[in-house]
């Protein structure tokens, strides 16, 4: 889930939101929200962060290391 702070009047999943008001919704409703101009992302400091929020960091900091990017190593399968 990510956390969004709303910018402008919005009603999600039949509840109003103020401007200011923090919501969490699907990686992609938030890409979607964000690309309206109806909410953007919350800062988000190391303590406010849920294990899941820096478990998700970790993987993406990973993915991102020139490390991951090798070429998979590849098994062939046995011939019939």
């Amino acid at each position: 889930m990510n956390r969004l702070v709303v910018l402008r009047p919005h009603t999600h999943a039949g509840k109003a939101y103020a401007p200011g008001d923090a919501i969490a919704v699907s990686p992609a409703i938030a890409d979607w929200l964000i690309a309206q101009g109806i909410a953007q992302r919350e800062a988000t400091t190391e303590a406010t962060s849920t294990a899941l929020e820096k478990d998700y960091e970790e993987v993406g900091a990973a993915v991102a290391s020139p490390s991951a990017t090798k070429t998979p190593h590849r098994i062939k399968e046995p011939k019939a």
